[in-house]
């Protein structure tokens, strides 16, 4: 298989090469990612909703405010789009399940992702999974040369693996010398 590679020059006039992140791993980052926000999204509403109906049956009143069902719809909206966002931003390009699966997303220049960036490619989100379970993004980032949803393209942001260490694996000499710090 021959590995795709993305070049990025930086202001510093320095050339960098990444990989940039396909179909499988961006889609399986998402699925990690999406099943820790149905998890902490169904805990909000079971303890809201539980505490709520328990206050209104203990008094009576049996029917719940407009108020808390807008509060309600509001944490979810900031759960599913600031959670991308924030930690995009806050966490180095990075989500959970991005940094489970050693992916990142960052500028196109080679800096890391801003606020800005971070906040216009989630929100693009909204268009990414249309019609339905983000077939467009699919479909994008599967044509897109640089494997690009639109949020990518709006953003000037790019998904790539991270850069690992090559391990190389030590023969027992090599492990017993630096055991005893035998090494100069």
């Amino acid at each position: 298989m021959i590995e795709e590679k993305v070049e990025v020059k930086t202001p510093e006039y320095v050339s960098l090469k990444f990989e940039p992140a396909g179909l499988g791993s961006r889609a399986a980052a998402l699925i990690i990612d999406q099943a820790i926000i149905t998890v902490v999204a169904l805990l909000i509403l079971f303890i809201t909703f539980l505490g709520v109906w328990g206050f209104d049956m203990y008094l009576g009143l049996g029917s719940v405010s407009p108020y808390l069902i807008l509060g309600v719809v509001i944490v979810m909206f900031i759960l599913n789009w600031g959670y991308f966002a924030g930690l995009e931003y806050f966490w180095n390009g990075k989500t959970i399940g991005k940094k489970i699966l050693g992916i990142h997303v960052m500028q196109e220049n080679g800096h890391r992702i801003t606020l800005l960036s971070s906040v216009i490619r989630n929100l693009m989100r909204i268009i990414d999974q249309l019609p339905a379970y983000y077939v467009l993004g699919m479909i994008m980032v599967y044509a897109h040369p640089k494997h690009k949803r639109l949020g990518d393209l709006v953003a000037g942001t790019i998904v790539v693996h991270e850069r690992r260490a090559k391990s190389k694996r030590m023969s027992r000499l090599d492990k017993e010398i630096q055991r005893r710090n035998l090494k100069s």
